[in-house]
């Protein structure tokens, strides 16, 4: 994957940089230690040798022949130009010496050539201490990468090499110079086991392989080479290393395995193996403790990778960084060019990706641009595809469940968890991440940033089925949908629909579907609710249907035990729309405003409930109705007209402010109070409410006016800048202005204070310093 597409795009690039530690090691190697190292098949046509001499040596006069046979199969041959004398009998000293070695079965054919040697005809052995050219002779299979088919010679060059009989070993530790088609090598010191077929190289091995016009040689080097032909192997002793142009791959040892016909059917690179590519739009790294490559015998091509222990792969461009860890990758590749179709990472897997942010013109001047996004995706294995070209990433699945942990660059953004019983991740024609899938159970935290107010909470939610779409672009998370069963916890509140759909820009989380959103004292309802995970604020929009249940009462609440053992209704609430603020503790309603508590009711366009400071309030046109005792006139006295006959108190102004401390409830603005028979008018008034109700059920005590205060009767209209209003006798106290009394019967009446009572005729006036005494005026029927 490319680091925007979580990751995942080095997988795209294994083939070379598995063919690199493997298919590269393998064509190098087997090309110039196995492949042509290897006997002639029963294709090649035998060599035509001279007639076998008796068992001993036999002296021909152009020059000296020696053959050595093992059941009647010529296992060597030893031609000389000429002798140039003998020693004792046993050492005979040859010049122009050709050596021809058949192996044990007689099954190849390889030549040694040298200018002098000393050859002691009774034990086999010979030296030579000059120049030595050696010819190998084989079929070679098809390689990959090696551009070599059919018959090729490795041409060797050293010096000093001696040959015992007894082992069927040459020997040199002179340096090395071989050479077999397009590649070249060296190496320091070298053993060849004629009769058994294998080969070492000592030390120093070094070999080049030209790969045509347009493309960078490869070079391998190890610390020695041993090919054994009855094994099928090459084995390699490190630091074993590859290198083509920027792409270099390493290893502690190296392993090639050949079927019998000579095909390279497996690669392994064991010990701290590397691999890195720098040719690209992107650098990518690859270490594992062992890595295996698989080939198919009849075409060459790599056909599965395998890497396990400590696997990490790592891919870095200008504007991502990626990193992927699991304990074991396996790369399925197809196609008559190799290239990867599908595989799969298992075992603590880890995929993490940064994201640089896009620049964009319209950011505020001098504001600190925000840091590298960060994912991280975990899980026990992950699977994935690749698109029919083997050049992108075209899916990946999480098998069993997937975590992805999403770190904003933002900081005043915080972390995204996604976790679901199986994620599914798809990928645009450039590897980028775009869209995600997680079947259930899906669970998604909101963590807030450090920055955050105190008090603020991880956010969580969960659902059956999860949708995710990414900005190709930046990698970044922009929405997420959550369906069937949905479920919401932010702190005390709680949520549910039917489905959910988050937007990672203006992090609000829409819920559809039936959703209600509810806490200890409050349950709403709607045809849609918002939360704005960065303000933990709720929005709730048409139809709102709440319910707030009355607080708990605390020890400081101020009331008495009698008080506090009282159980106050629910208050409902109906409106457009509202908003509801957790960390105030704030909800407000607006829109066609009515909440009521048994027959207590509020109606207006918009309504505050501050529930910490247990306050109402609302800005305009409020309508309000509560409850008085209701009062009778009994023989000219005013009296309640029973224990529990109540009557309603309607109060309408431009706002309302309601404290339950001190249960006063504020209008202001256009104020208008009526009971049975009365109207109070005035700029502001005070209700005051009987202990031991609540804010959603009030009953009126008494109530003060105050600013052209005006109370209105049938037959009577009182006028003052004070009012004072007294729920149970019914008595209203104008003062103020001079408060006056207008009859329509008796005329007027004015004093310093006048005292009247709502359901009879009373009236009392003080008129002050200059008329201390009080007149009770009787208005006739």
């Amino acid at each position: 994957m490319a680091s925007r597409g979580l990751g995942l795009e080095q997988a795209r690039r294994q083939r070379w940089l598995m063919g690199l530690a493997v298919a590269g090691l393998s064509v190098t190697v087997v090309v110039v230690a196995v492949t042509l190292w290897l006997s002639n098949t029963n294709k090649e046509v035998p060599v035509r040798l001279p007639p076998s001499p008796a068992a001993d040596v036999h002296q021909q006069v152009s020059g000296y022949t020696f053959t050595r046979s093992n059941e009647g199969r010529t296992l060597f041959s030893v031609h000389a130009a000429r002798t140039v004398a003998f020693q004792g009998g046993k050492n005979t000293v040859l010049e122009d010496v050709v050596v021809e070695f058949f192996g044990r079965q007689g099954s190849h054919h390889n030549i040694l050539r040298t200018h002098h040697c000393q050859y002691n005809a009774d034990s086999g052995n010979f030296v030579s201490p000059g120049r030595v050219e050696l010819e190998l002779n084989a079929e070679s299979s098809e390689l990959p990468g090696a551009g070599l088919q059919g018959k090729h010679t490795v041409y060797l060059e050293t010096s000093k090499v001696s040959y015992r009989q007894q082992g069927s070993q040459a020997e040199t530790d002179e340096p090395v110079k071989f050479r077999i088609g397009p590649a070249t090598g060296t190496a320091a010191g070298l053993v060849y086991a004629t009769s058994d077929g294998w080969l070492e190289l000592k030390h120093q091995v070094a070999i080049s392989m030209d790969q045509g016009r347009g493309h960078q040689p490869i070079r391998l080097t190890a610390t020695s080479l041993r090919y054994d032909r009855n094994g099928g192997t090459v084995s390699l002793k490190g630091p074993v290393q590859v290198d083509q142009g920027g792409q270099h791959a390493s290893a502690d040892s190296a392993r090639i395995a050949l079927d019998d016909r000579n095909h390279v059917t497996q690669g392994v690179a064991e010990g701290n193996v590397q691999g890195r590519d720098t040719t690209g739009a992107r650098n990518l790294e690859i270490e594992a403790r062992r890595v295996q490559g698989d080939f198919d015998p009849a075409s060459g091509q790599l056909r599965h990778l395998t890497a396990e222990d400590d696997v990490t792969c790592r891919s870095k461009s200008q504007t991502s960084v990626s990193r992927l860890g699991a304990r074991r990758l396996d790369l399925d590749m197809g196609g008559v060019r190799a290239h990867p179709e599908r595989g799969v990472v298992r075992g603590d897997v880890h995929l993490t990706v940064e994201s640089e942010p896009v620049l964009k013109a319209s950011g505020n001047a001098g504001a600190p641009l925000p840091g590298p996004e960060k994912k991280d995706l975990a899980a026990s294995a992950l699977r994935f595809s690749f698109r029919p070209d083997g050049k992108s990433l075209q899916d990946a699945v999480t098998e069993g469940t997937g975590t992805l942990l999403i770190k904003p660059g933002d900081p005043k953004v915080g972390e995204r968890v996604i976790t679901a019983g199986q994620l599914q991740m798809a990928f645009d024609a450039r590897s980028r991440l775009e869209a995600m899938q997680g079947l259930k159970p899906t669970h998604v935290l909101f963590r807030p940033p450090a920055s955050a107010p105190p008090g603020s909470v991880t956010q969580e939610s969960t659902a059956d089925h999860l949708d995710a779409l990414f900005d190709t672009g930046t990698q970044t998370l922009r929405e997420v949908k959550q369906s069937g069963n949905f479920e919401y916890r932010g702190g005390e509140r709680q949520a549910s629909s039917a489905e959910a759909h988050y937007d990672a820009r203006s992090q609000n989380l829409l819920l559809l579907g039936h959703p209600q959103v509810w806490d200890a004292t409050t349950r709403v309802r709607s045809q849609r609710v918002t939360f704005d995970t960065a303000s933990d604020t709720a929005t709730g929009e048409g139809q709102v249907q709440a319910v707030h249940l009355p607080a708990s009462p605390t020890a400081n609440s101020g009331r008495t035990a009698a008080e506090n053992s009282a159980a106050p209704s629910p208050t409902n609430v109906l409106a457009d729309r509202m908003v509801a603020r957790r960390r105030t503790q704030m909800v407000h309603y607006e829109g066609h405003v009515r909440a009521w508590q048994g027959a207590d009711v509020v109606e207006s366009t918009a309504l505050d409930i501050f529930r910490n400071e247990r306050r109402l309030s609302s800005g305009s046109q409020v309508v309000t109705s509560y409850m008085c005792p209701a009062q009778r006139a009994i023989k000219g006295n005013a009296a309640p007209a029973g224990k529990d006959e109540m009557e309603p108190v309607t109060v309408s102004a431009d706002s309302l402010d309601y404290l339950d401390q001190g249960r006063r409830a504020h209008y202001h603005g256009n104020v208008r109070m009526v009971t049975q028979d009365t109207t109070l008018q005035a700029d502001r008034l005070d209700v005051f409410f009987a202990q031991g109700s609540s804010v959603e059920g009030s009953q009126v005590d008494r109530a003060e006016a105050d600013g052209h205060v005006k109370v209105t009767q049938p037959g009577r209209q009182g006028l003052g800048n004070h009012g004072e209003y007294f729920a149970g006798p019914g008595k209203l106290i104008l003062t103020g202005g001079p408060p006056s009394l207008f009859d329509a019967e008796k005329g007027s009446t004015t004093g310093q204070r006048l005292t009247f009572y709502t359901h009879d005729d009373r009236l009392d006036v003080d008129g002050g310093e200059k008329s201390p005494s009080l007149t009770e005026h009787r208005v006739a029927h």
